[in-house]
């Protein structure tokens, strides 16, 4: 692989307890198909990533490499265990990716697209202008315009109010260069953050800006509770 070449790193070492299912929400199936696999099949299908890989919890390990010999899926190439939160799954994951690519500014320097198993409606334009934001500026954050009217306050009342012109969802695939990731989590461990909400609020907490925007799009849901997967199941079956 060259420089340019393109990573998917998808999170599926989470419990899921919000989405009250007997099994974590990403082995939920739809159709007969885990929700899992319509993620990976998304970045399996698509020309510009060269591989797949998976953060999973290690009992997981096995089903995972089952289904995508089952969908041959031809750009899954392995898992790496996931810690206890998201923060340290995506830290395991880079790590993982430095053994097979190596460390240092001599070697390969991947663009890693970092992006949560249960996001499977990502579009192929939102994987394509990741790559090309990132190849363009060296970081890409999926992000879409907010449409509603929104309220600053507590659980009762609201006291200012925000302009939608200046916010933006963001989503994942949250895009980088291989060093750049890695360097951030040594820089995060120096500075004592041992936890943040996601690799997007990591670069921010760490003054990583500007961080450019993606396409994004509302579809691009994460699948969190039980009308997420009611939701999901309504589309299956044109996917």
């Amino acid at each position: 692989m060259n420089y340019d070449s393109s990573i998917a790193l998808l999170l599926a070492g989470g419990e899921g307890t919000r989405a009250k299912q007997n099994v974590p929400k990403q082995y939920v199936q739809i159709e007969g198909i885990p929700i899992l696999a319509y993620t990976l099949r998304a970045f399996d299908r698509h020309p510009m990533i060269d591989a797949v890989y998976v953060v999973c919890q290690e009992r997981w390990r096995d089903y995972i490499h089952r289904f995508s010999s089952e969908f041959s899926f031809n750009k899954f190439a392995g898992t790496f265990t996931a810690g206890n939160t998201s923060f340290d799954s995506i830290r395991s994951g880079i790590r993982g990716l430095e053994e097979i690519y190596g460390r240092g500014e001599d070697t390969k320097n991947p663009i890693v697209l970092v992006h949560d198993g249960v996001r499977p409606l990502v579009s192929a334009d939102v994987i394509s202008d990741s790559i090309r934001v990132c190849r363009l500026h060296g970081n890409a954050i999926a992000a879409f315009q907010m449409e509603e009217a929104y309220m600053a306050g507590d659980a009762e009342k609201a006291w200012e109010m925000l302009p939608r012109e200046q916010l933006w969802g963001a989503q994942t695939p949250h895009t980088f260069r291989l060093h750049d990731l890695a360097s951030a989590f040594r820089e995060a461990e120096e500075q004592g953050i041992g936890t943040s909400q996601s690799l997007y609020t990591l670069m921010a907490q760490l003054h990583h800006w500007p961080l450019y925007k993606s396409l994004g799009e509302r579809v691009n849901l994460k699948i969190t509770n039980p009308e997420d997967i009611w939701f999901f199941s309504r589309l299956a079956s044109v996917l």
